[in-house]
């Protein structure tokens, strides 16, 4: 996890770490990136780096939840709304290179080298269980699909108008499906 010595960091010195962060895992997959490359360009020594970061990975972790906080700020109640919104304006996205990389590559390899770390993270699946309410369920399923869809979009851009024609599909039966349960509450 991120040191407090990197969280009481100058703002523009961990400004600077963090475009350079995301810039090496940009260009490069997780397995590619290098330590080296990051403390050049930041101008740090690679004790400082150890010292924000515990390892590479817990350095690509952070840069990750850095970009995913970027790129929710659209919070619509219809998530098959806000997917089709952020397909719609990937080709204006500066983080383009770093989420195709993450959906592509550094997903999986994240995952692979450590399960737990992954965890901490905000775009980890909940699990169901006997208590998850029909909300949960539609939740799960909506983050479950907009993810999947999300990651098609990245592998095969060629698909992009089935894709966003299936989220459209979605949104018109989760928002049909509100309806009817709210006129089956009255």
């Amino acid at each position: 996890m991120v040191s407090a010595t990197f969280s009481n960091l100058k703002p523009e010195k961990r400004q600077f770490l963090k475009e350079t962060l995301i810039e090496e895992f940009s260009e490069y997959s997780l397995d590619q990136a290098q330590v080296a490359r990051i403390v050049k360009k930041a101008g740090i020594s690679r004790g400082s780096f150890y010292t924000y970061f515990d390892d590479l990975y817990d350095a690509y972790a952070w840069s990750l939840q850095e970009v995913l906080i970027s790129v929710h700020h659209m919070h619509t109640r219809d998530p098959f709304q806000g997917t089709i919104d952020f397909i719609n304006d990937l080709p204006n996205n500066p983080y383009y290179d770093f989420l195709d990389k993450y959906f592509q590559v550094n997903e999986g390899i994240l995952r692979a080298h450590n399960p737990e770390l992954f965890n901490h993270y905000p775009q980890t699946l909940p699990f169901l269980n006997d208590a998850s309410t029909n909300q949960d369920v539609t939740n799960w399923l909506a983050m479950v699909s907009t993810h999947r869809l999300t990651q098609e979009r990245f592998a095969y851009p060629e698909n992009n108008d089935a894709i966003l024609e299936t989220l459209t599909q979605l949104s018109q039966r989760l928002s049909e499906q509100e309806t009817a349960d709210v006129f089956s509450h009255k």
